[in-house]
């Protein structure tokens, strides 16, 4: 008989998530609001996978991602 091993998601917060990519906090919770990156909210606290993020990133475009103004 086997084992099935499910694979853990690993969730960061927005503060890894900003280490990580290099990028203002500020920027982030504007991509959250924009529905640009995928997020998990659990109360008032955001969550992120942080291989989903770069994922959806690789798929946008440097444009795509700019804010309008």
């Amino acid at each position: 008989m086997g084992t099935a091993v499910a694979h853990a998601r690993v969730l960061i917060d927005i503060d890894e998530l900003a280490s990580r990519l290099s990028i203002a906090k500020g920027t982030l919770y504007n991509w959250v609001y924009l529905k640009r990156i995928p997020y998990i909210k659990a109360g008032r606290c955001l969550r992120f996978d942080p291989d989903e993020v770069l994922a959806s990133l690789s798929h946008s475009t440097t444009m795509g991602l700019a804010g309008k103004r």
